[in-house]
């Protein structure tokens, strides 16, 4: 039995759905699980789906609610103790990263997580070091790459999956309710796993509002008490005196 599912999800985005499976059916290793969640596009990434049909485990092409909707549904298509989101558009950050990483998803973690290359609209490209050991000062303030985590699937299970009722921050609140709640053993891969741009939902200019106020709300409901009061406390200092 394989150990990994890679769940790419996509809607109206066949470009960058090649982009992605390029990356997928390029990496040195082939010892995982392909599923694909397609949001009923009408651009021809259907199309490129069925072309590609025989290097994929399932697929499934009908309307869902939204990102975490799609992502809910691949990961309870999969049957691997591991799952990665790889949505369209996103890519590993080189044809090793699986050969790399494969042997790193144990019975003994939770989460596998590396770092990430994040590019801007011009394409230029900058690393996100994740900390090798997870702290609630980081979490406070930053989030880990969901494209960077190799998640045991029965932690998803657990949990419920992601929360629609957070439509921008739902992998954070994943994250967070994991880290803070339920102690789960976390291991950093010592390396670059993924690639993406920072254009998505979450990190739309015109939408910082709204992920700042998803992510206080999910804070508020799994931070430690002292954590958020602190943080917020000083994050509210540092805005009335300009910095």
């Amino acid at each position: 039995m394989e150990q990994l599912t890679i769940i790419t999800i996509c809607r109206n985005d066949r470009a960058g759905l090649e982009r992605t499976f390029a990356s997928v059916f390029g990496q040195n290793s082939r010892a995982f699980e392909f599923v694909v969640i397609d949001g009923a596009s009408s651009d021809g990434s259907v199309d490129l789906i069925t072309k590609s049909a025989e290097r994929i485990t399932k697929w499934i092409s009908e309307p869902d609610a939204g990102i975490y909707d799609a992502q809910n549904k691949g990961w309870r298509m999969a049957h691997t103790p591991f799952v990665l989101f790889m949505n369209a558009g996103d890519t590993f950050a080189s044809h090793t990263v699986l050969e790399q990483c494969l042997p790193l998803l144990t019975d003994q973690v939770d989460i596998v997580y590396g770092d990430a290359e994040l590019s801007d609209a011009a394409g230029t490209y900058a690393t996100k070091h994740h900390p090798t050991e997870m702290t609630s000062a980081y979490l406070m303030k930053e989030t880990v790459a969901h494209q960077s985590q190799f998640i045991r699937r029965a932690r998803l299970e657990a949990l419920g999956g992601y929360d629609l009722r957070y439509p921008i921050a739902a992998d954070y609140a994943f994250f967070a309710e994991l880290f803070w709640k339920h102690d789960p053993t976390l291991l950093h891969a010592g390396l670059v796993v993924s690639r993406f741009d920072t254009t998505g939902a979450s990190s739309d200019p015109t939408r910082k509002l709204q992920v700042a106020a998803e992510r206080k709300a999910i804070q508020r409901r799994f931070a430690p008490k002292v954590w958020f009061k602190v943080y917020h406390a000083y994050a509210a200092l540092n805005r009335m005196i300009g910095r």
